[in-house]
């Protein structure tokens, strides 16, 4: 026999003694589902509770200059700036009134600023933008000496005109024929951090706008408000981390609707619906015990648990309810619809558990061809939920089957004598 082909047969055999151990085990997985399904259930719902409660602590990781290779120039040439500098972006506040060369609004913007800045670090003798979490950037105020002394509309006004045009129009935006206009910006430099992080900074400035006490806020009819990119990327991080829970309830209602539809009856819609719902709380658990982290990109992944749990659900439990309407005694009924339809169930689950475990090697020496830290995480809470969702079918479905024949009862009397007798 040729080296190939001695290859070749080992190959055969080790997916054979695999292909062996894995109906054993699934025999017996099946066997302990039919005979303790109210064991398996107990079981089952504990788990899932503890990975309710767990799912708030597993964390979601918002900083993008760690979700993206390292060696990018473009990362390295950001840390850069940032050493050097002390910020690497800029947040912007616009401010639009009726009349920006009010002497109340200049002080307004000038106490607001220096307020800012010294609640964030730039404060002292020598403020150091490398040492503070916020620098100053560029304001009206820049324009005048003191803003805080004695100044008129007029007085304002002319020192406006008096800049140069280019100058004059990064903080203040032109109006018709050449008069000023009615916004302004104040900027402030800001570093990269992660985006929960830049929430609670922009939370405080916005504090900062009116914050207690008398004479404090804008003057009346001002309108202030945070604008710029940062202040939309950790709002989006903000409310995805906040409505993820949201999004899963969402998808569990979805799914029990659409089966009520189909099945027209809310008995044989809850069958598969205990899966699913049993396996988001599986997913929060296993997340939480690898210690991963979630990111933008993988936080609402309850979606695809909903979606694959629920396929196989139904598929596994057709088939189960036409072995019964053949004839089948429970126990019958389940051992045919497993055999036959849960092994192509066990296929589609490994592929699609094999096609995203390639994320995951992204990155190692000699199996990734680059490091994506976003992309192998993805890939790592994508093999996880599929994995969950495989099992709870193939190892809880058949336990809500015998639940489901004893009429839903729950205690001793779940299992009536009937059912002994059909189990076999």
């Amino acid at each position: 026999m040729t080296g190939p082909a001695r290859l070749a047969a080992r190959i055969g055999i080790a997916r054979d003694r695999a292909g062996a151990r894995i109906a054993a085990l699934g025999t017996r997985a099946l066997a302990v589902s039919i005979e303790s399904p109210g064991r398996v259930l107990a079981v089952a719902a504990a788990l899932a509770v503890c990975g309710w409660l767990v799912a708030p602590r597993v964390p979601l990781q918002s900083d993008f200059t760690k979700l993206v290779p390292q060696d990018l120039r473009e990362v390295r040439d950001l840390h850069e700036l940032q050493r050097v500098t002390g910020v690497s972006g800029e947040l912007d506040v616009t401010v639009r009134a009726p009349d920006l060369t009010d002497p109340r609004l200049v002080r307004w913007i000038s106490e607001f600023k220096q307020r800012v800045l010294a609640e964030h670090g730039f404060r002292g003798r020598s403020p150091s933008c490398r040492k503070a979490e916020i620098c100053p950037g560029t304001s009206p105020t820049d324009f005048l000496t003191d803003p805080r002394q004695r100044l008129t509309s007029s007085d304002i006004a002319a020192v406006y005109d008096a800049v140069p045009a280019y100058d004059r129009q990064a903080v203040i935006a032109p109006g018709h024929r050449g008069l000023l206009g009615q916004t302004a910006s104040i900027s402030f430099g800001i570093r990269t951090m992660p985006l929960d992080r830049q929430q609670a900074l922009i939370d405080d400035i916005r504090a900062a706008i009116d914050p207690p006490g008398p004479r404090n806020g804008p003057p009346v009819g001002t309108e202030v408000r945070l604008a710029g990119l940062p202040v939309l990327a950790a709002a989006s991080a903000s409310s995805l981390d906040s409505s993820r829970y949201w999004l899963t309830l969402a998808g569990l209602v979805a799914v029990a609707l659409a089966l009520i539809a189909v099945y027209r009856s809310a008995a044989r819609a809850l069958v598969p619906l205990i899966p699913i719902v049993l396996a988001t709380g599986w997913s929060s658990l296993a997340l939480f015990a690898s210690h991963v982290e979630l990111n933008p990109m993988s936080a609402t992944l309850g979606a695809l648990v909903i979606a694959i749990a629920t396929e196989f659900s139904v598929i596994l439990a057709s088939r189960y309810r036409e072995q019964r309407a053949a004839g089948d005694s429970l126990g019958q009924a389940l051992r045919h619809a497993y055999a036959r339809t849960g092994a192509a169930v066990l296929a589609s689950g490994l592929t699609a558990i094999a096609g995203f475990a390639t994320l995951v090697v992204t990155g190692i020496p000699g199996l990734g061809a680059y490091d994506f830290p976003m992309l192998r995480n993805f890939g790592f809470v994508t093999v996880i939920d599929l994995s969950v969702a495989l099992l709870g079918v193939l190892l809880v479905l058949p336990a809500v089957l015998v639940w489901a024949d004893s009429g839903f009862r729950l205690g001793r009397v779940a299992w009536p004598r009937r059912l002994a007798a059909q189990r076999r």
